[in-house]
Order: C-alpha cells, then sequence, then structure tokens
C-alpha cells in the first residue's frame, strides 16, 4: 500500500487522491428534495427527530406547496397525501435506512439552524429548510465516495494502485452513479451504493477471520446486510454471497474426503449469528412497517410490482429505456472484467457473477423495471463495488498491451460521454420517461451538447433548478 507522508501522519495514497475529489467536488452537489422518492426518504427525518411520530401529512404537504402545480400533475397529492395506508397514516413506500445514514449530518443542519435561524429565516430549525437539505445531500455524497473507497479497497489487493484507482474513478463518474451522488443526492442510491460495498467489503475483509470461526465478525457481517437492506430491500440479493461461502465449505471438504461436517457446522453457526445480526439492525423497519402497513411486510404496492417470471431481464440491461448497458456502457466492460478477475480469485468473480445474475433477475421481475424518471438503470448502483473490481481486471488486462495514457484517455472519453448524457437529460434533449433514440442522444454528444456548454454552465451556476423543469 502507497503513503503519503507529511511529517508523523501518514495516509493512504488512494484515500487522500478520493478526499480531495470529495471536497473539490461538493460546490458540484445540487441540494434538492423534490421527487415522491426523495421526499419518502427524507420525511423519516423531522417526522421522527422533531415530530416523534411516523405521520409525514406535515412533511408532505411542504414539499407539496412547493410547486402545488406539479404536485397535482405527478399523481403525488393523490398517491401521499390523498390516500392513507390500512393504518390511516400517509404511505410512505421507501424504508428508513437512507435517513439513517443521514442522520449525522442532519443533526449537524439543525445544531446550525438552531444557532442561524435569527439572522436568516431561510434558516429556520423546522427540519425541512436549506440546511437540512443542504447536510442530506452533503451526506449522500459523502456516503457514495466512501462506497467508491471500500470498493477500490478490493481492487487494489488484486491490481496495481493506479488500474484501481483509475477504475473506481471511472465507474464512478462513467456511470450514473455520480448523477445520483451530485444531480439527485436525496434519493437513496449514493447511501445503497455505499450499503452494498460495506457489506461486500467486510464479507471479503474477513473470509479468513469468519472460517475460522470468529463470531463478532460473522455479527458484524449480518449487521451491514441488515443496514444494506434497510437502505433498499433488494440489497438482500448480497446475502447470497456468504450462502456460496457455505456451499463451497461443502463442496471442498467432499473433494478433499474431510470432516466436511465440522466445518459446515461452523459455517452454520456462523451464518446463524450473521441473520441474527441482521435481525437486529432491521428492527427499526419492521417496527415502521408495522406502524405504517399494519403487519411487518413493505407496503402491497412494492410488492405487488414483483413477479417471478424475469420477463424483463433483457430490457434491464439493453433497452434504451434505461437499459444498464445501452445507457452506461463502461459496465459492459467491468462485466467482462469479472470473468477476467477468475485468474486472481476463483470464488471471488463466481461469487460477484452470480450476486450480479441474482440482481439482474430481481430487477427483470418488476413491472417497474425502467424506474420511472430514472438516469440509466439506476437499482444496480447498488453494484458499483462489482462493477469497479471488473473494470480493474479488465484494465490490468490490458495494461500489458496497451501503453497507460491510452487507457487513461479511454476512461477520460467514458466519462465525458456519461457526463454529455447527464446534460441531454436534465436539459431535456432526451425524454426522462420514455425510450431514448439513441442515434439522435449520439449526435446530440458531439453535436448537440458542445455548443451549450457556455449556457448551461451559466444556468448550473446561476439557476441550478431549472434544469429539472420540464
Amino acid at each position: 500500500m502507497n503513503y503519503f507522508s507529511l511529517g508523523r501522519f501518514r495516509i493512504e495514497r488512494g484515500l487522500l487522491v478520493m478526499a480531495v475529489l470529495f471536497l473539490i467536488s461538493l460546490p458540484f452537489v445540487t441540494p434538492r428534495v423534490a421527487a415522491s422518492d426523495e421526499i419518502e426518504y427524507f420525511a423519516y427525518l423531522p417526522s421522527i427527530l422533531l415530530d416523534g411520530d411516523l405521520n409525514f401529512r406535515n412533511q408532505y404537504e411542504y414539499f407539496c406547496n412547493l410547486d402545488f402545480e406539479n404536485c397535482v400533475r405527478s399523481r403525488f397529492k393523490e398517491t401521499f397525501l390523498d390516500m392513507r395506508t390500512a393504518t390511516g397514516l400517509q404511505i410512505n413506500f421507501g424504508p428508513m435506512g437512507t435517513a439513517v445514514l443521514w442522520l449525522p449530518f442532519y443533526l449537524a443542519a439543525h445544531l446550525f439552524a438552531l444557532a442561524a435561524q435569527n439572522f436568516n429565516p431561510a434558516f429556520a430549525a423546522n427540519g425541512v429548510s436549506a440546511p437540512y437539505i443542504y447536510a442530506v445531500s452533503i451526506g449522500s455524497v459523502f456516503f457514495g465516495w466512501l462506497g467508491i473507497y471500500l470498493s477500490y479497497r478490493i481492487a487494489r489487493h488484486y491490481f496495481a494502485e493506479w488500474i484501481a484507482l483509475g477504475a473506481a474513478l471511472t465507474v464512478l463518474f462513467a456511470t450514473n452513479a455520480v448523477y445520483y451522488m451530485y444531480v439527485a443526492p436525496a434519493f437513496s442510491h449514493a447511501a445503497s451504493l455505499f450499503a452494498s460495498a460495506l457489506f461486500v467489503w467486510w464479507w471479503w475483509r474477513t473470509r479468513k477471520t469468519r472460517a475460522q470461526g470468529n463470531l463478532r465478525d460473522w455479527f458484524l457481517l449480518g449487521a451491514s446486510g441488515g443496514l444494506m437492506t434497510m437502505v433498499r430491500e433488494q440489497e438482500a440479493v448480497f446475502f447470497v454471497i456468504p450462502l456460496l461461502e457455505g456451499l463451497q465449505i461443502a463442496y471442498g471438504g467432499w473433494r478433499a474426503r474431510g470432516n466436511v461436517f465440522v466445518e459446515l457446522k461452523r459455517w452454520s453457526i456462523g451464518a446463524f449469528v450473521m441473520v441474527f445480526g441482521a435481525f437486529v439492525v432491521f428492527i427499526p423497519q419492521l417496527l415502521t412497517y408495522r406502524v405504517l402497513n399494519g403487519n411487518f411486510l413493505p407496503a402491497r404496492n412494492v410488492t405487488d410490482k414483483f413477479t417471478w417470471d424475469g420477463a424483463h431481464i433483457l430490457d434491464v440491461l439493453f433497452s434504451n429505456f434505461h437499459g444498464l448497458f445501452a445507457w452506461t456502457p463502461v459496465v459492459l466492460l467491468a462485466v467482462i472484467g469479472l470473468f477476467l478477475l477468475w485468474r486472481r480469485d476463483k470464488f471471488l468473480a463466481a461469487t460477484f457473477l452470480v450476486a450480479l445474475a441474482v440482481e439482474t433477475y430481481l430487477l427483470g421481475s418488476f413491472s417497474t423495471w425502467f424506474g420511472g424518471a430514472a438516469f440509466g438503470g439506476r437499482r444496480f448502483i447498488n453494484c458499483t463495488v462489482l462493477f469497479v473490481v471488473g473494470l480493474a481486471a479488465v484494465v490490468d488486462a490490458l495494461s500489458t498491451r496497451v501503453p497507460r495514457p491510452l487507457l487513461v484517455g479511454a476512461g477520460a472519453l467514458l466519462i465525458v460521454w456519461n457526463l454529455f448524457f447527464i446534460i441531454q437529460f436534465v436539459t431535456g434533449m432526451v425524454p426522462r420517461q420514455q425510450p431514448v433514440d439513441m442515434l439522435e442522444m449520439a449526435r446530440n454528444q458531439f453535436f448537440g451538447v458542445p455548443p451549450r456548454l457556455f449556457e448551461i454552465a451559466q444556468r448550473f451556476v446561476l439557476n441550478r433548478g431549472s434544469f429539472f423543469k420540464q
């Protein structure tokens, strides 16, 4: 591991680069809570901390009244103000894990607002004013970068520093991760990126200690998994990774003709502790389900969208309606890289590929597989840790044949392509809730966006919110 030294202090170079990029990129964050998903995730904080309940009506009314016409047109009023749950409360389809991660930032904003509200009414300590919105937006960026760093740490174990760091930064800026960290940070996706990366990193880091029966590490793995599932329920699919670990133990013991039952017993005890840790952390979400829905399950609106047929597997990958590979081609390279990872760590490659396959099947089984007004396959952002390691494997394989400047240049082109696509998306050059004509999008990349860069930069500085008035 390479370090930067300053007197007695030493800091890992990769961490230093990311910390600097995090700090200098903060002015580019769009502090905004407007879409229904954003409001749902955010509403937990003022409702629980300031109101002491799970009745979101006053929070919903506040955001609805900011743009009442859009509130009605988008059917937010109909769904979240006019309708009720089985227990008579306002609906909230979003789990509370994102709000849990935002909590330290939100509390800091509340302290600031208490001190500053007498000087500026925009800083009112009401739980929903500007300081709170800024705080959770910055929190999302922080956790997004932390997830990228954890992903980098796994890649760095197998590949050179420049390869691992380059792969991490390319995946961040050449996929929709950057959109949901900087343009729409109040969604749950930056938190999802972090939570899944934390689970996978801790599982990877403790493979040896857990195999030796370290129950603390098993419990912490479960706790991180509980948090991960509390951010987005779909992330529970990553529990397939430790399950595959158990199958590996059984198969390895059978092949070696050893005492497989002793190893399986040790794994089973650890797995039980993991499930217990996940359950303990997930208890607040279960209680929230009970208060809101009258049972310990997510809202019916969420579960009713899921079928078991996987009818849209190809759509979520290749469709011009937010398909993962169609919108973020760098991810296709990363998936190819997971096969190349086989040469470095067969089991890691296999588990990552299986986890991605299960995730794809899950997302392809939703009737809302396109993700609404999403920039690309937003629900795959929790797989960022897999993509970082996969892309690093591709770059490593090419590094012996292709000069480093060309590889860096290719990464830069992928980043520019993605950023230009984001510009098209937020300015209305391409539709947000309909399939995109990919040929028209490609023409815009060369002839539509470049002539407007100065105008767009001015709007970004002076009237950033205008990008969403469509």
